[in-house]
């Protein structure tokens, strides 16, 4: 019994020095180019050996992907989830839109910093994927949906709102109406919600 205690203790020691890695690594990911964070620096930040960081995740590219999972954690990603599968298709669009800006929101300078290095840098372009990788599926189900449900306008095809939707639920749309327009989430989620009903719903959908 005192070696599976041990065991157990070690384990969860383990686990706890690995949340505060990731955590280091997120804080400088929000104050620092990309560049800056590499395995030596968030070392040196969560006061972990870069033995024992390269143990847990292999290389910098490891550390950048396991760094999106705690973010999707951190975010309360489930909340998405389960406003796109609410009951009522056009409630789930609305929550879902609502949400996808929470959700950028609550990391934004995060989600920036590797946004806008994917194009430069692979391991980057592998951690935003693990973000962004669910969204295509999702709002492809809330088109057939509210295709399903006779929610389109008649000249808009299920294809069509699919591509609207990715459009608008994309990093790159919340962080130009964040920063461009300097909108708050709230007000953000409002105007995916206008141009959804303008764009994509019958005039006699409420």
């Amino acid at each position: 019994m005192v070696r599976a205690y041990l065991q157990q203790a070690r384990a969860a020691a383990a686990a706890n020095k690995r949340q505060e890695v990731l955590d280091a690594a997120i804080a400088m990911l929000a104050e620092q180019p990309l560049p800056h964070v590499t395995l030596d620096a968030v070392s040196k930040q969560a006061g972990a050996a870069r033995s024992t960081v390269y143990v847990m995740f292999g290389s910098r590219a490891g550390l950048l992907e396991a760094v999106a999972v705690r973010l999707l954690e951190r975010i309360e990603f489930e909340r998405l989830v389960a406003a796109v599968e609410l009951p009522d298709p056009r409630q789930a669009l609305d929550r879902a839109l609502d949400e996808s800006a929470r959700l950028y929101g609550r990391e934004r300078d995060v989600a920036r910093a590797l946004w806008s290095w994917a194009d430069l840098d692979p391991a980057a372009a592998a951690a935003f994927a693990v973000l962004d990788g669910g969204r295509e599926a999702g709002t492809n189900h809330l088109a057939r949906r509210l295709a399903d449900g006779g929610l389109l306008r008649a000249d808009v095809s299920q294809q069509e709102a699919e591509d609207v939707l990715f459009l608008l639920t994309s990093f790159d749309t919340f962080d130009q109406l964040y920063t461009g327009r300097h909108l708050d989430v709230t007000a953000i989620g409002t105007r995916l919600r206008v141009v959804v009903e303008r764009t994509l719903l019958r005039d006699d959908i409420k």
